[in-house]
């Protein structure tokens, strides 16, 4: 059966539509490659990222480079959690001190190694193995590079509570004070 033109028109209504071909599809040749730029003027570097002061910059002169924008850092509750946590850990002699160095400034580190030293000469009972569980954590934030955060945890049937104050440091929050009580 043949087909014309007005018989590819289907009545109102039917919803359906039929697609006409005018032409079969011809072979083609494979694209010619770009041609080089003929333009007598020098070619300018572009920045990604940065954006020009003025819409048109001087020959042979260079774009000014974007300011840095400031990195806004992530919530640290989760990982004030955690640090105090192992830092119980630590404490209790279930976690080694290499374990949390990389969220606390060396002196924070320092003086909890010293103090978990102290806690296991004279620590003699056995414990029951309970974990410490984190039982409520409120932060706040002080401004874009610090931030304070109080922590309710449970050690071994004993309810205790830390503070921590947290600063930027190469873009990523570090424990600059830890006090357990």
């Amino acid at each position: 059966m043949t087909t014309t033109a007005s018989e590819n028109v289907e009545p109102a209504g039917t919803g359906a539509r039929r697609l006409r071909v005018a032409s079969p599809p011809r072979a083609r040749r494979p694209a010619a490659p770009p041609r080089a730029s003929r333009r007598p003027e020098p070619v300018r570097r572009v920045r990604i990222g940065a954006v020009p002061a003025d819409p048109t910059p001087t020959p042979g002169r260079p774009l000014p480079a974007a300011p840095a924008a400031p990195t806004r850092l992530p919530d640290p509750t989760a990982m004030c959690g955690s640090v105090v946590r192992a830092a119980v850990e630590v404490l209790r002699g279930d976690r080694p001190a290499t374990h949390i160095a990389r969220w606390v400034t060396p002196q924070v580190l320092d003086q909890l190694v010293h103090r978990a030293q102290l806690v296991q000469a004279r620590r003699s009972e056995t414990r029951t193995g309970v974990p410490v569980t984190v039982r409520r954590i409120r932060t706040v934030r002080l401004g874009d590079s610090t931030a304070e955060a109080t922590v309710v945890l449970e050690d071994d049937g004993r309810v205790r509570a830390a503070a921590v104050r947290l600063e930027a440091r190469r873009g990523v929050w570090r424990v600059a004070v830890l006090e357990l009580g």
